[in-house]
């Protein structure tokens, strides 16, 4: 652990935002330790009491990310969004054991002491504990000490948390590991069970950690590959077109070309102490750069850049702008300022399939049962019945896995947005469109062919995301916002934007006057015509714009794209949506087409899906199902509009009341995930959907295994260890049962009295209402053993194939099997298809 105090400036924006209801004071990096930049997962601060200027915690895995490069943030839990991000240089991240006095706003000026003693466990375990209860969801974090302060997820069963502070019954914790929020309040017990217990007591009580959490741990760190310390050849390509100031720079006789990333190993961004290659020769316009790299433990896919560095005068003469590249496993080859993103090889490829291990069972026992009215609303056979987000992955890669993505029995694969972007190797740049007669980034034009030529001929629909609302940012909201009141800054301004989007669109294809649209503004009127977030550079619509969106559609359909994303539709009025869908449907290639409509109002999805016949987002039901498999019986018998209103309601925000008895899933069509990169990637809440691969496996058990809709799979749970392998298995028994099922019956178990269910049953019916299958999913942290279950005499006489091959049979509410039972692991799920 470190500790660090962060002193603010009075009456500096920071200063003021904290005193703000809900503020908090976050520590945001690159590494996982320090939340991806995301402020929701990073370590969090606690304000010195009668100091608003002074915020003070502890960075619990600072050994992990010791000399990480960070900032500090103020991000407010009651609105999700970010406050203020100091500017101006970065924090580095103190050794464990030493205490870090940072300045906002002003790094230069930190010190660091020595610690004073930290609580560890061998030390202190009675300040240790251990996260017991919670079920399958984990227990519920709030931002305070009152049951009604703002909620800032759950944390997982298994967690291990330090002890801040204890109030009543109510513990402030600092999380050491597991999933969830860094800090926050838990409740100690609820209505007489713990949900926590200290270190001590769980080690008298249980013993040693169960082999069951001792697997998912082991299954989390497969997933970071091991560090490479042999000698390892890398090669570095300058071209002189390309890089000029590189190439120039490289003729230096002191020059060498540096590694350079945020970890030690790699210099702490300080060349001088980087890696160096310093073999260099020329191959007419290109400059090479290679050398072995001996005895350095860098983990692979560690992000790292190339800088030309002259070791004279010890200065940086050119750094590449980006993306950034991955450390790699064996030799590698790099294009210097490549602007194309690599492929992390860190992820599991192809996604881990390992058999759950068997663990001892107890029978399932006999409990309240609740079936969900489920729709018959059918999938329309144009709509692929699963599809892989293959999320920023190169077309090149994506060419590489289709065989593998068919096998898995997905039927389609979306891309990321192919048009040229603001430079960048991050996701979200791709959202930032700067020219879209090009396709660049993820690959070229030719590179799109060839998937979507190698993906039709394996049976896959290729679907590509299209960005039409808006483009590229060149300014800052603060930077509009003044440019407001000076009519030379607003011009220079919209130069800056004519300039980046040039010569196809100007300024004047944007929508003016200015408006920030933030807040409530996401979802009201205003949505249409206002700047995200105050810079997203709005389109307007108008002639000149729709054609040229069409002619991006247009290129993307030559290159064999048969299938559309429509992204951030909500903030484009349906006329504009209109005719772009009406240029790929009257082409006579697109198959499908679908919008995002960032939302949990049925309503707002309405405006689109009945004026456009297309399906959207299907935010309503994840929220649900979640609301759901978190709370007791009475969540279920609530109605799909009631589970979003409370979900709204947690976001500041007001839907308009749907249908009464609204049946889950907007359309038969609609688009479902557990989770999604809007959900994992984005900071700031989205109706509490935030969940961990972990947490998450058993809402993608349950969505593959409905006859309805399409599902969008999210590639991180695709290739965890903790989720793919229930994934995989779901994936193929919805293929098998795709062209067969024609309803749904859900019914969850419910063993606790007031607890959340501790199973459900998914039975599929065929048009001639025989059960032709069904998915058993055990939502306890154990492994039960199933013999009987009331839910059963609902389906009547069935017979059975399980994945082994074995005969079940279903009659009353008896199961019989050669095995005596079928036994189902903890947060797995057992699929029989009928025979």
């Amino acid at each position: 652990m470190a500790e660090i105090s962060v002193k603010l400036r009075a009456g500096s924006r920071a200063a003021k935002a904290s005193a703000v209801a809900g503020a908090v004071c976050c520590v945001v990096g690159g590494s996982s330790t320090l939340g991806h930049w995301d402020p929701k997962a990073s370590p969090k601060l606690t304000q010195v009491l009668n100091d608003v200027l002074t915020w003070e915690g502890v960075v619990a895995d600072a050994k992990l990310c010791s000399g990480e490069q960070f900032k500090f943030c103020i991000w407010n839990g009651h609105t999700h969004e970010y406050v203020w991000e100091e500017s101006g240089s970065m924090h580095a991240m103190p050794a464990v054991g030493l205490r870090l006095q940072a300045f906002f706003e002003a790094a230069s000026s930190d010190t660091t002491s020595q610690s004073s003693p930290v609580l560890s466990p061998s030390a202190q375990t009675d300040k240790l504990w251990k996260v017991v209860g919670g079920n399958t969801g984990g227990v519920l974090v709030r931002e305070g000490c009152p049951l009604t302060s703002t909620e800032l997820g759950r944390l997982s069963t298994g967690s291990l948390v330090q002890e801040i502070q204890i109030i009543n019954d109510r513990l402030h914790y600092q999380k050491l590991s597991g999933d969830g929020p860094a800090s926050g309040w838990i409740s100690l017990r609820l209505k007489g069970k713990d949900l926590v217990a200290r270190t001590s007591q769980v080690q008298s009580e249980f013993g040693t950690r169960s082999n069951e959490q001792e697997n998912v741990d082991s299954g989390r760190r497969t997933q970071s590959a091991a560090p490479t310390n042999s000698k390892l050849k890398i090669q570095v390509t300058v071209d002189h077109a390309r890089s000029p100031k590189a190439a120039e720079a490289g003729k230096l006789d002191s020059a060498a070309c540096c590694l350079v990333g945020g970890i030690p190993a790699l210099g702490s961004w300080d060349p001088k102490q980087a890696p160096k290659l310093s073999q260099r020769r020329l191959d007419r316009s290109t400059t090479i750069w290679e050398g072995c790299l001996d005895g350095i433990e860098v983990d692979a896919g560690e992000q790292y850049k190339y800088c030309i560095f002259d070791s004279v005068k010890h200065l940086y003469v050119w750094e590449e702008s980006g993306p950034m590249h991955f450390w790699p496993t064996s030799a590698a080859a790099h294009e210097f300022e490549a602007q194309q993103v690599e492929a992390t090889p860190v992820a599991a490829w192809p996604p881990p399939t390992t058999v759950p291990r068997s663990a001892p069972a107890a029978e399932l026992g006999s409990g309240a049962e609740i079936w969900i009215p489920w729709t018959e609303r059918k999938r329309s056979p144009e709509v692929p019945h699963s599809i892989l987000h293959a999320f920023h992955w190169p077309f090149a890669l994506t060419s590489e896995r289709l065989r593998d993505i068919g096998e898995l029995g997905f039927a389609a694969v979306q891309i990321s947005p192919a048009q040229k972007s603001k430079p960048g190797g991050e996701w979200w740049t791709r959202y930032q469109p700067q020219d879209y007669l090009t396709i660049d980034g993820l690959g070229s034009w030719e590179d799109l062919r060839k998937l979507s030529e190698e993906a039709d001929s394996r049976g896959l629909l290729v679907i590509a995301d299209v960005v039409f609302n808006h483009m590229l940012v060149v300014a800052n909201c603060q930077e509009w916002k003044g440019a407001q009141k000076s009519p030379q800054q607003l011009a220079a301004l919209k130069r800056r934007l004519s300039d980046a989007v040039g010569p196809v669109f100007d300024a004047e294809d944007f929508q003016w006057p200015w408006f920030e649209m933030s807040g409530e503004h996401w979802d009201n009127d205003n949505r249409y015509e206002g700047w995200g977030n105050g810079e997203w550079s709005e389109l307007r619509h108008c002639e000149k714009v729709v054609k040229v969106q069409q002619q991006h559609l247009q290129l993307l359909l030559d290159a064999g794209v048969r299938g559309f994303r429509f992204d951030a539709v909500k903030h484009m009025r349906p006329e504009h949506l209109a005719e772009l869908l009406s240029y790929v449907r009257q082409s006579g290639q697109a198959r499908f087409a679908y919008g995002e409509v960032l939302s949990v109002d049925a309503s707002m999805h309405s405006e689109y899906m009945e004026s456009l016949a297309m399906p959207s987002t299907d935010f309503p039901l994840t929220v649900y199902m979640n609301h759901i498999l978190m709370n007791g019986q009475e969540a279920a018998s609530e109605d799909v509009a009631t589970a979003c209103a409370k979900a709204a309601h947690t976001e500041g925000l007001k839907i308009r009341r749907a249908e009464p008895d609204m049946r889950p899933g907007l359309c038969g069509n609609s688009i479902r995930f557990a989770r999604n990169h809007d959900t994992v990637m984005n900071p700031g809440s989205f109706y509490g959907l935030s969940g961990s691969c972990l947490s998450a496996r058993t809402c993608w058990a349950w969505l593959l295994s409905l006859h309805d809709g399409s599902v969008l799979v999210f590639p991180e749970d695709l290739q965890s260890e903790v989720s793919a392998p229930l994934i995989c298995r779901a994936l193929r028994f919805r293929a098998k049962l795709a062209n067969v099922a024609s309803s749904s019956e859900v019914g969850l178990l419910y063993l606790e009295a007031n607890g959340p269910p501790g199973f459900l049953i998914i039975a599929l019916r065929s048009s001639e209402r025989h059960v032709c299958g069904l998915t058993l999913i055990n939502l306890q942290q154990t492994a039960v053993k199933v013999t009987s279950c009331s839910l059963f005499k609902k389906l009547g006489p069935c017979i059975f194939q399980d994945e082994q091959g074995s005969t079940v049979k279903i009659h009353d509410d008896i199961l019989e099997t050669g095995a005596g039972a079928v036994s189902v692991q903890a947060l797995d799920a057992a699929f029989l298809v009928a025979t």
